[in-house]
C-alpha cells in the first residue's frame, strides 16, 4: 500500500505541476480537442473571468509541487479534489474526447484521499468538540 500511496502521489503531483506550468510556458504543444458548444461556452466563461484559469493553475502547480515534496500532503489532496472532479466531471459532460484523463486524475485523487484517510477522520466527526 506505501508503494501504491508513493507512486499515485508523485504521479498525480507530476500532473499537475507539469499542466499547471505549461498553461503559463507553453512548453508542451497541446492540440485543441473538439469540444462541444457548451464546453466552449463554459471555458470561455472561465477564461472571460480575467483571473480563475491563473488562479486554478497557480493552485495546481503549489498542489503539485506539494505532492512531490511530500509535504503537507493531506491538505492539498483536498485542495486538489474539487479541481480533480470538475476536471473528471467536464470531460464526462462537456467534452468526452478526455474522459481517460478525467477519470485518471479523480481516480488518483480519490485514492491519495483514502491513502492518508487516517487524516480525515476528525473532520467527519458527528459531534465534534472543543
Amino acid at each position: 500500500m506505501k508503494i501504491a500511496v508513493l507512486v499515485a502521489r508523485i504521479l498525480l503531483g507530476l500532473i499537475y505541476l507539469v499542466f499547471g506550468l505549461n498553461f503559463f510556458f507553453h512548453f508542451i504543444p497541446m492540440q485543441v480537442p473538439a469540444m462541444t458548444e457548451k464546453a466552449t461556452a463554459f471555458q470561455g466563461g472561465l477564461y472571460g473571468s480575467g483571473y480563475f484559469f491563473q488562479y486554478m493553475k497557480v493552485i495546481e502547480i503549489l498542489g503539485g509541487l506539494f505532492l512531490l515534496l511530500n509535504r503537507y500532503t493531506a491538505f492539498f489532496i483536498l485542495i486538489l479534489f474539487p479541481i480533480s472532479l470538475n476536471i473528471f466531471l467536464f470531460h464526462t459532460i462537456l467534452a468526452p474526447a478526455g474522459v481517460p484523463m478525467g477519470v485518471g486524475v479523480l481516480v488518483l485523487n480519490l485514492f491519495l484521499g483514502f491513502g492518508y484517510l487516517k487524516y480525515y477522520t476528525p473532520i467527519f466527526a458527528a459531534k465534534p468538540t472543543v
